[in-house]
């Protein structure tokens, strides 16, 4: 089974029929003590999920984000200073709120797990999936799927340094490669990890090998949930519209699911869900919406870190165009902004109700 949405450029076709018959049942989800409630989430996104990314989510339906992956050292290196106190930044509004971390040795992921629960993180979610280049060469992310003792060294480790109180969450790819030596180690990860106290893992559907390249492996992550049984597990990878949300926790038997490109200048993508889950019929934001939710990203940028807020901004108005009816010219014209005169005259230009 691979992810159905992935097999056309076309918006796929709704498969469950219980949208279109009547409400679908969800299990809420729960992480450890921590009551998240409906199942759709917004994942840890490398240069995207700041705070005010999170924010923006968590005010159109998301009831749980993640911060962006940070590494061990980078974290331990921080100073309590002006220029870097946009790092690690979370306030009272997005509670319940996870920090990821990412790193090569046991200790120091020890040390950097022990400052995210000193900020105030909710929720430590260790990352053993980002497959990229820099990662995997560095010892991080993906790399640690293939030495399962490292791997579960770091993991109780964090565990035992980490509050009981504290979830301690995993994100996962499956595995190095296809190979069946991979599948096994990646197997005594997920059961080890279990064993030694995490409150859920995540699995993104590919491994690190084939980066974001295919469709995602459904049938794996039905393997894996049969694998946990009661145990909780979500699913991760090329969940781009509601329907595929839903789709994943129906077809797969996942306890949830997480959104990561998806909700890049997307965020209404969790409301969806829930509308589509409750029997409603959903529609695109419209021009006005939009333009309220672009602004309302700029001027929570402007409250965080100002300096950066048009060179951000214009990365994710990009990402946002394809939502607009003339999504090419609306690209070129975030594309080319440089002053807050360039944002606003985007806005006044393509934004007009």
């Amino acid at each position: 089974m691979t992810n159905p949405s992935t097999l056309t450029s076309n918006p796929p076709a709704p498969i469950l029929s219980s949208r279109r018959d009547g409400p679908l049942e969800l299990k809420p989800l729960r992480l450890g003590n921590i009551d998240v409630g409906f199942p759709v989430v917004q994942a840890a996104l490398s240069g995207y999920s700041d705070w005010p990314m999170r924010i923006v989510a968590r005010r159109l339906g998301a009831p749980y984000t993640i911060h962006e992956v940070v590494i061990d050292q980078f974290v331990l290196s921080l100073k309590d200073r002006d220029k870097t106190k946009h790092h690690l930044f979370i306030t009272d509004e997005e509670h319940p709120v996870g920090g990821q971390l990412m790193g090569s040795e046991p200790d120091d992921f020890v040390a950097a797990s022990e400052k995210l629960v000193n900020v105030g993180f909710d929720v430590i979610d260790i990352n053993f999936g980002c497959p990229v280049k820099s990662a995997v060469n560095g010892c991080r992310g993906g790399y640690h799927l293939g030495q399962p003792d490292i791997a579960l060294e770091i993991i109780r480790k964090v565990r035992e340094i980490v509050p009981h109180e504290i979830p301690v969450t995993l994100k996962m790819r499956g595995g190095i490669d296809d190979s069946s030596q991979s599948k096994d180690q990646f197997f005594a990860i997920l059961e080890g990890a279990y064993d030694a106290g995490i409150a859920s893992v995540t699995v993104h559907a590919r491994t690190v090998e084939q980066k974001y390249i295919g469709p995602s492996n459904w049938d794996f992550l039905c393997e894996v949930k049969r694998f946990a049984g009661d145990r909780t597990v979500l699913g991760s990878g090329d969940l781009f519209t509601a329907q595929a949300c839903l789709d994943m926790i129906h077809e797969t038997g996942v306890d949830g699911v997480t959104v990561a490109r998806g909700a890049i200048g997307n965020p209404w993508i969790f409301q969806q869900a829930k509308d589509l889950a409750s029997g409603k019929e959903i529609t695109l934001p419209d021009l006005t919406e939009q333009k309220r939710v672009l602004q309302m990203q700029y001027d929570l940028h402007l409250e965080y870190f100002p300096q950066k807020a048009i060179s951000t901004m214009r990365k994710f108005g990009i990402k946002f165009a394809p939502l607009h009816a003339q999504p090419v010219e609306v690209r070129n014209a975030f594309a080319t902004i440089k002053t807050a005169e360039d944002w606003k005259n985007v806005l006044k230009q393509w934004y007009r109700s």
